[in-house]
């Protein structure tokens, strides 16, 4: 015959079977304290408070072929940590990418001594961080068709969100964000890439 439990077997069971009710709780609790990865891929909401005509893009999936590879070719010698590794990018161009004001005759040298380390790796990083954010399609549909990184290049930077200030702090300090703001004019780093995978630039003055 069985025995009865007494108060201690009791007092572990109960223990057990609230700390099975808890991790149901927190998985079943995850979803809605998690955003969506699928919603954010896909997403591409209109540009609230900057241009009406302003789409911006997060779907990497959505560039074209040559786009998204050069995008990767990029990324890729960017996170390596070594400055040669970008003459692979550089390269797959015809004509290196505008990288300066000024005619410059190595892009990497260039890249190399702008970079606050000396090594190129601040440049290496905020190549990186320019890829995370949203981008923009500009002249869709025409020979001059370009995807620029990051997508505030194309809005009206008087006009953002509370959501889109906090990704813009991600780029730049909260004084250019402040002066940028007031000016109504994002002028810092961004990336072109044209529509047949063509790396333009990776320059803080394009109009």
């Amino acid at each position: 015959m069985r025995q009865p439990q007494g108060p201690t077997a009791i007092r572990r069971l109960a223990a057990t079977m609230l700390f099975l009710a808890a991790g149901l709780g927190l998985v079943y609790a995850l979803p809605a304290l998690t955003p969506s990865v699928r919603a954010e891929k896909t997403a591409n909401p209109k540009a609230i408070g900057g241009k009406s005509d302003v789409e911006i893009l997060r779907d990497i999936s959505t560039l074209p072929a040559e786009v998204n590879r050069m995008r990767g070719a990029i990324l890729e010698a960017a996170m390596s940590g070594e400055i040669n590794a970008m003459r692979i990018p550089v390269e797959m161009n015809e004509i290196p990418p505008m990288v300066a004001r000024e005619k410059i005759s190595d892009p990497i040298d260039h890249l190399r001594t702008a970079s606050g380390d000396g090594e190129g790796r601040e440049m290496m990083a905020r190549m990186i961080q320019l890829f995370r954010s949203g981008f923009v399609r500009q002249s869709p549909g025409t020979g001059d068709e370009m995807y620029v990184w990051p997508y505030f290049a194309a809005l009206d930077l008087g006009k953002l969100t509370p959501a889109q200030e906090v990704e813009l702090l991600t780029i730049v300090s909260p004084e250019r964000a402040k002066a940028m703001k007031s000016a109504g004019k994002y002028d810092d780093y961004r990336i072109g890439i044209g529509h047949d995978g063509v790396w333009h630039y990776f320059a803080d003055h394009i109009e």
